[in-house]
C-alpha cells in the first residue's frame, strides 16, 4: 500500500470515529454512551472503540569524542507520533488493539528514492485477545514478543527519554504470530508463551520454514504488577516483579532443503521492584547465534542497571542507568557501554511529562576515533 493510499485510509478512519461520536452526542440509544478517559470512547451492548493518541516531542544534542571526525550536532524530531483503537467486539471477552505510527521508521522505507534518515509510516500492533478464560487466553495478530521487560513496557512509560543499549540489542520486539497467556487468579504467577514467523513486523510471510518460541515466566508475590517504570502510584508496600525468558528463533533466509539450519537462543532474567518513592530494574540477557559448520558460534550478552527516586511524590524525579554489551564473549575490545542520569518532571502521570537526560556511550570498537559520544536529550510527551 502507498504512503499516500494510507493517508487516505487513516482519514477515513478518523471521519468515522468523529461522525460516529457526533451522532452519539446528539441520538444516544439505550443502552449506549461515550465520554472520555484517557481517551474518547463509544460503547454499546456489543462492542467499545477507544481512540487515544500519544505524541512525543525530542531534542538531541550529540558532543562527539576528541578524536572522531565528526562535529558536534544537535537535531529536533517526533519519535512517536501514534494513534491507538482498542475496545471489545461482539463480547467483552474479544478484546482488540489497532496502533498506528505516522513517523514510522526508516526500516520501512525501502526501494528507489529512501535514504538512511527517511522515515515511512507503518502499523505497530494489530491484534484481538481472547480472553474467557483469564488463566489461558489467546492472542493473534501482531504485537510484542514476550521478552524484555523493557520492551515490553510501553515506550511511553519510560523513565528515561528511551530504552537501554541492551534491551535494543537483545528483546526482539513486535512480531507476527500467536500467544497464549495468563495469570493464577491471585496475580501471583503469570507466563506468556508465543509462536512467531520471527523477522520482525509487517511482513507478508516467514523468510526461512522455521519459527520463533518464546516463553516468559514471572511472579509477582505482593500482588500484580503493572509494566511501567518510575513509582508513580506512591505504594506504601513493596511492589516486585521477579522472572525469566526463553527465546528461540530460526535464522537463516532460506528454504531451501539442504541449508544448514541455524538458531538464535536468548535467555532474559529480570527483577522490578516500586516502593514509596524507588524504582528499580535489572535485566540480563545471554544468546548464542549458531553459524555454519566449521565456523564457532558466537555468545553474547548484556544488561541494565537502573534506578530513580522521586525529589518531589508523584511529581519530580532523578534517576540513573547503566547498561553494557559485550556482542561476542570471545572478541577483544568490543564492548559497549551506556551511563546517563535522568530527570523527569510528570504533570499528569506518564500522559504529561518532561524528561531530559545526560550521559555517555561508548563503542571499543570504533576505538580510538568517535569511541566515546556525549549525549543530551529532551522530551516532551502528550497522551491523550
Amino acid at each position: 500500500m502507498t504512503f499516500k493510499g494510507r493517508r487516505v485510509i487513516m482519514g477515513l478512519a478518523l471521519a468515522l470515529a468523529g461522525s460516529g461520536l457526533a451522532a452519539a452526542q446528539t441520538a444516544q440509544p439505550e443502552g449506549f454512551e461515550w465520554g472520555y478517559n484517557k481517551g474518547v470512547y463509544w460503547r454499546g451492548p456489543q462492542f467499545e472503540v477507544k481512540l487515544s493518541t500519544r505524541t512525543q516531542f525530542r531534542y538531541t544534542y550529540t558532543m562527539q569524542d576528541e578524536d572522531s571526525p565528526n562535529e558536534d550536532s544537535g537535531y529536533f524530531n517526533i519519535p512517536r507520533a501514534r494513534l491507538r483503537l482498542d475496545g471489545f467486539a461482539w463480547y467483552p471477552w474479544l478484546k482488540y488493539k489497532i496502533q498506528y505510527d505516522f513517523t514510522g521508521d526508516s526500516d520501512q522505507c525501502t526501494g528507489t528514492g529512501c535514504d538512511s534518515t527517511e522515515r515511512r509510516p507503518d502499523l505497530r500492533d494489530l491484534y484481538f485477545d481472547i480472553t474467557r478464560a483469564p488463566w489461558a487466553s489467546v492472542r493473534l495478530g501482531q504485537f510484542k514478543a514476550p521478552l524484555g521487560i523493557q520492551e515490553m513496557t510501553s515506550s511511553g512509560d519510560q523513565e528515561f527519554v528511551d530504552r537501554s543499549i541492551a534491551s535494543e540489542r537483545f528483546a526482539p520486539s513486535r512480531q507476527q504470530g500467536v500467544m497464549l497467556f495468563g495469570s493464577s487468579f491471585s496475580k501471583f504467577f503469570g507466563y506468556e508463551g508465543g509462536l512467531f514467523n520471527g523477522n520482525s513486523r509487517n511482513k507478508n510471510n516467514n523468510d526461512n520454514p522455521g519459527y520463533m518460541y518464546v516463553l516468559r515466566l514471572h511472579l509477582d508475590p505482593n500482588g500484580e504488577y503493572k509494566l511501567s517504570e518510575a513509582a508513580l502510584d506512591n505504594p506504601q508496600q513493596v511492589n516486585y516483579t521477579v522472572g525469566a525468558a526463553y527465546m528461540n528463533n530460526t535464522v537463516e533466509q532460506s528454504f531451501a532443503e539442504t541449508a544448514d539450519v541455524l538458531s538464535q537462543e536468548t535467555i532474559e532474567g529480570f527483577f522490578a521492584l516500586k516502593y514509596k518513592r524507588l524504582f528499580v530494574l535489572a535485566d540480563y540477557y545471554m544468546r548464542t547465534d549458531e553459524q555454519l559448520p566449521g565456523t564457532p558460534d558466537i555468545d553474547s550478552n548484556g544488561y541494565v542497571a537502573q534506578v530513580g527516586m522521586f525529589l518531589v511524590p508523584k511529581k519530580i524525579e532523578v534517576a540513573l542507568r547503566y547498561s553494557e554489551v559485550d556482542p561476542n564473549d570471545d572478541a577483544d575490545n568490543d564492548d559497549q557501554t551506556e551511563a546517563r542520569i535522568g530527570f523527569g518532571w510528570y504533570f499528569s502521570g506518564h500522559d504529561l511529562k518532561f524528561q531530559a537526560d545526560y550521559g555517555q556511550v561508548e563503542n571499543d570498537a570504533l576505538a580510538p576515533a568517535g569511541d566515546s559520544t556525549q549525549i543530551f536529550r529532551a522530551q516532551m510527551q502528550i497522551v491523550f
